[in-house]
């Protein structure tokens, strides 16, 4: 009687192994499908608008007299951090040595005492104190430790335009202005540019690149570095084959402008019409990558996808998830329940044109499937019982309820929980005034847009 049993018990254990099989996050990384959904060009006026105010954003370093920011914005996150127990690599507390050293050579008492433009030569980490070095919150706590380096500000594509403020103590690191955020460069990372050379590349028009790590060379075909996708270069002409370009080279601390070459097929001229086969070739180099807080290990976060997904076409987006959301046309979701919210989505977004923004994260509204919105967005992961994580850590398509299918995840880590506004982001102001930028006001609509 022991043995039937014993073989009865064994086979329901494993039949109920067999069927209850384990859950699976439901994402997708093909955009395709969402290209039934209504997405209309941007008219010609509405493009000029924006790509003019793109171009005053982007430029604005080199056209300004000084850094506009104060000593005491300048030098927030030295407070921001000193109340909080921070630790370094090597997983232990940081060293009081360190950071007091950190501190004294960020020098911001000499803040604007430098005042030049300057422009990346490489692709570089803007970093919150003059540091290679991470920081990081108690990484034996889920959600903490790599890739969350809290003195990595950003990332910093080849060709961007720079205000010097002033260098630290040991002349190592220059404190700068970029056209989206402050912070600290490695100066080798950097070259001053003449007033000559700001001119001559102000006029002329601007290349996409739109492959992810294309290998840009110089004028005799030396390599100079892997560009990131929606790196932006001057273009002098076209060729046979390709686009005639102005790349960045340094000779002792000051820009080398040399021409070069690159593939017509890596590179468009800016700004693109949006239309369906230039939305799937950009995201596509998106979705998938890994996600990297602040732009750890050259990756993107939630809020650089989205500002590099709307760079190609003209379209200019700040830094951070937050600012993003004040783009546009804007409509408060606060105070409704999840089916109100998923409700108006799809009534009033615009499929690669609306941003949804919850704290702390943002997504791009790729539109409907099944009466179901959709969302692209780089995403770490979800919040699970007991303070844990589910890992996704790289750009996905999901529903607005992603994760609700894992036992694990509680109903208020929904993304569409905690979502409290959307914003249409093509909606661009109806006059253009360029007082910031003198030197645009002779490059007509009609010069601008190709």
């Amino acid at each position: 009687m022991i043995r039937p049993l014993l073989f009865t018990l064994l086979a329901f254990w494993l039949t109920g192994c067999v069927t209850k099989k384990p859950a699976v996050l439901q994402t997708t990384e093909n955009l395709k499908p969402f290209l039934t959904n209504p997405h209309a060009d941007i008219n010609r006026d509405e493009r000029s608008r924006l790509y003019t105010v793109f171009l005053q954003k982007h430029y604005a370093p080199w056209l300004q007299e000084e850094v506009n920011i104060t000593v005491e914005s300048a030098s927030w996150a030295i407070r921001h951090y000193a109340k909080k127990q921070l630790y370094g690599e090597n997983r232990l507390p940081l060293l009081k040595e360190r950071w007091r050293n950190w501190i004294k050579n960020a020098n911001y008492t000499s803040l604007n005492t430098l005042r030049r433009q300057a422009i990346t030569i490489y692709p570089c980490s803007l970093r919150l104190f003059p540091s290679k070095r991470p920081i990081f919150f108690n990484p034996f706590h889920p959600g903490e430790g790599y890739p969350f380096d809290y003195n990595q500000n950003s990332t910093i594509k080849a060709f961007t335009p720079l205000m010097v403020s002033h260098m630290s103590l040991d002349g190592g690191w220059a404190f700068v202005q970029t056209p989206f955020a402050f912070g600290w460069l490695d100066i080798r990372n950097i070259a001053y540019v003449t007033r000559n050379q700001i001119d001559k590349i102000i006029k002329r028009p601007i290349l996409a690149v739109l492959e992810e790590g294309a290998p840009v060379y110089d004028g005799s075909q030396n390599f100079l570095f892997y560009a990131k996708m929606a790196t932006l270069l001057p273009l002098i002409k076209e060729e046979e084959g390709f686009y005639r370009i102005l790349v960045p080279k340094k000779r002792k601390q000051s820009l080398v402008l040399e021409e070069s070459l690159i593939p017509k097929s890596w590179a468009k001229q800016i700004p693109l019409d949006m239309n369906g086969s230039n939305i799937v070739s950009i995201a596509d180099k998106l979705l998938g990558e890994p996600y990297g807080w602040g732009g750890v290990a050259m990756n993107r976060d939630c809020s650089a996808m989205t500002r590099d997904f709307f760079m190609p076409f003209g379209i200019w987006l700040p830094r951070n998830s937050m600012q993003q959301s004040k783009i546009g046309k804007i409509i408060d979701l606060k105070k409704m329940s999840d089916t109100e919210k998923e409700r108006m989505i799809i009534e009033k977004g615009v499929p690669f044109k609306t941003l949804i923004h919850l704290p702390g994260h943002i997504m791009l509204y790729v539109g409907t499937i099944g009466h179901k919105a959709y969302v692209m967005h780089n995403i770490w992961g979800l919040k699970t019982g007991e303070n844990g994580r589910y890992i996704i850590a790289k750009a996905i398509i999901s529903t607005l309820y992603l994760g609700k299918n894992l036992p694990d995840v509680k109903r208020d880590a929904l993304l569409i929980r905690k979502i409290d506004s959307m914003n249409i982001v093509t909606y661009a102001p109806k006059t253009v005034t360029s007082t910031l930028l003198p030197r645009l006001k002779r490059l007509q609509y009609s010069t601008i847009i190709p």
